[in-house]
């Protein structure tokens, strides 16, 4: 992985070689093909089996806390108390890993911050779903994008580089990859079908105006 990783840093510092921020949007579309190529989506996101059977059981756990809490406390009561909402996440985190293992940290990672993104507001297992694929993307994009773009532009801040890189993740996780995250919710495309797709839509990256 380490090996890999320098690989891929040396090919978007000499992309990025000679270029002024306000060119590198022409070279977003090859940066981003290079990062989410179909090897590092799969690590990222995981086997499907994994992947679906976490979904069900967020799913059950979010609505049983709506109806009826978690330990006496409330939805609301969670948002607002740290110590038992990541007792929550754990406890949730952990049945799913009674069946298997999640292997990829970047997915473990990312289902805590987006389950913490539902605690106040209502749960939906297909917004749930576009905003946990929008994640993982995203942290695959940072984990690569994060130091590789302060070495080439010293004026460029961490939090701008993440902003950045977030509306570089929004442009490949578009409307059209929420419509068929949804129908992977509903079991009618595999996750392969959605990581071809993405692949695809590295074609619309860009990271904004400067």
């Amino acid at each position: 992985m380490g090996t890999s990783k320098r690989r891929i840093n040396a090919k978007i510092k000499k992309m990025l070689t000679d270029k002024s921020l306000t060119e590198i949007n022409e070279d977003a579309p090859s940066i981003s093909e290079i990062i989410l190529t179909k090897e590092n989506l799969n690590q990222g996101f995981d086997e499907e089996s994994t992947v679906t059977n976490t979904i069900h059981i967020i799913n059950q756990k979010f609505t049983s806390l709506s109806i009826a809490g978690y330990k006496g406390k409330t939805k609301k009561d969670l948002s607002e108390d740290e110590l038992t909402q990541q007792e929550f996440f754990e406890m949730i985190l952990d049945e799913i890993e009674n069946e298997k293992v999640i292997e990829s940290k970047i997915l473990k990672k990312s289902l805590k911050i987006v389950m913490y993104k539902f605690l106040d507001k209502e749960f939906d297992a297909y917004s749930f779903t576009q905003i946990l694929f929008h994640q993982v993307v995203y942290e695959l994009l940072l984990t690569e994008l994060n130091d590789t773009l302060k070495d080439g532009f010293d004026e460029l801040s961490y939090p701008k580089i993440k902003e950045m890189v977030n509306l570089l993740t929004s442009k490949i996780m578009n409307q059209n990859m929420h419509e068929k995250i949804n129908l992977f919710v509903d079991k009618k495309i595999s996750l392969e079908e959605i990581l071809d797709s993405i692949i695809t839509e590295t074609s619309n990256a860009e990271f904004g105006d400067f």
